[in-house]
C-alpha cells in the first residue's frame, strides 16, 4: 500500500477546519484525507499547540480577577453569573479553572480559594449509651425521622458553637435551617450550660425562628438545651460523639462563617451586630445547590 505525507497545503487547510471547530471526521470527509490521518496528525501537531489562556480567556479572565471574592462569590458563581451576561465569550469549565489555578497558570492561587484542603485524620467511633429520655424530649439521632433528612419543611435545625482561641470563654453560636441553609449566629460570653440553654431559647423567640426539631453535638455547652426544646415542644436529637458528618448542614456553615473569622481569632471582641451582618452576608450569597439561589430565596420557596 503507498502512503503520502500530508503536504504543507493540507496541513494549513486541517488546521483552519479545525481551528472552525469542525470535528476531525467532518474535516476528513472535506478534504477526502483518512480520519487516522487527521487524528495522527492533530496529536502530534495540532495538539500539541500551547494555547494562551490570557488571550483566549481574556475576557472571562478579567471578570473573574475583579469579581471572584472567596467569601461570597465563589468560582462557580463566577462562572454561573459570567455566562449569563457574556454570552458570546469563550468561558472555561470550574473544573478547567481549578486545574489553572493548581498549575499556576492564572493569578489566581490556591491560598485564595474559598475552601482550602487538610490532610483528613482518621477518628475511632464510639458507640454513644448513656442518653436523657426524660419526658422522651432529648434522643439519639439513630431515631430521628427519616423525613427530617429529606429537607423539605422549614424548622428542622442544626445548632453548633464556633470556638476561638484557647481557654477562651468567648464562642459564637451557629444555629442552621436544614431545608432553607439560612444561619443565624448568636455572640456567646460563657459555655455555662444553662447560660446557653437560656440565650439560644431568648434568640429564637425574639427573632421568631420556626422550629420543629433541633439537632446538636454531644459538647458540654448543650447539656441542658434539653429544656428549650422542652419549652418549644420539639425533640431535641443528639449526635453520635466524633460524628460530625451527622450535622453536616452545620459544619458547612461553620466553614462559612470562619472565611469572616479565620481559625486562632479571638472571640472575645466579636459583637452581634457584626455577627448579624455576617449571617446577611451567608443567607445573600448564591449556592450552587439551590441553582444560584440564596437561603432568603429558599426559605421563601418553602414558607
Amino acid at each position: 500500500m503507498n502512503y503520502t505525507q500530508l503536504t504543507a497545503e493540507k496541513k494549513a487547510q486541517i488546521d483552519i477546519l479545525l481551528d472552525q471547530g469542525l470535528s476531525m471526521r467532518k474535516v476528513s470527509s472535506i478534504l477526502g484525507i483518512s480520519h487516522s490521518t487527521i487524528s495522527r496528525y492533530k496529536a502530534g501537531v495540532y495538539k500539541k499547540r500551547n494555547i494562551n489562556i490570557e488571550e483566549k480567556y481574556a475576557i472571562f479572565l478579567q471578570y473573574l480577577y475583579s469579581h471572584y471574592d472567596y467569601k461570597n462569590c465563589s468560582i462557580e458563581v463566577c462562572i454561573f453569573k459570567f455566562k449569563r451576561n457574556y454570552s458570546y465569550a469563550k468561558c472555561p469549565t470550574p473544573q478547567q479553572v481549578y486545574i489553572w489555578i493548581k498549575k499556576d497558570k492564572i493569578k489566581l492561587k490556591s491560598k485564595d480559594l474559598c475552601y482550602k484542603k487538610h490532610k483528613s485524620s482518621r477518628s475511632s467511633m464510639m458507640s454513644h449509651t448513656k442518653w436523657n429520655f426524660d419526658n422522651k424530649t432529648v434522643l439519639p439521632i439513630s431515631l430521628r425521622p427519616k423525613y427530617i433528612n429529606k429537607r423539605e419543611e422549614l424548622g428542622h435545625l442544626e445548632i453548633d458553637s464556633i470556638l476561638g482561641l484557647k481557654k477562651e470563654y468567648s464562642s459564637i453560636i451557629s444555629i442552621v435551617d436544614r431545608c432553607s441553609r439560612r444561619v443565624w449566629l448568636i455572640k456567646a460570653d460563657y459555655k455555662n450550660p444553662y447560660y446557653i440553654d437560656k440565650l439560644i431559647y431568648n434568640y429564637i423567640l425574639s427573632n421568631e425562628i420556626k422550629v420543629k426539631s433541633i439537632t446538636v453535638d454531644n459538647g458540654l455547652e448543650f447539656d441542658a438545651l434539653g429544656l428549650t426544646a422542652k419549652k418549644l415542644g420539639v425533640k431535641l436529637y443528639k449526635c453520635d460523639p466524633y460524628c460530625s458528618f451527622q450535622r453536616g448542614t452545620n459544619e458547612r456553615t461553620n466553614a462559612l462563617v470562619r472565611r469572616f473569622i479565620p481559625k486562632g481569632s479571638s472571640m472575645k471582641n466579636v459583637t452581634q451586630y457584626y455577627l448579624d451582618n455576617i449571617s446577611f452576608e451567608i443567607n445573600s450569597m448564591p449556592r450552587k445547590i439551590f441553582d444560584y439561589k440564596c437561603a432568603y430565596d429558599m426559605e421563601l420557596k418553602y414558607r
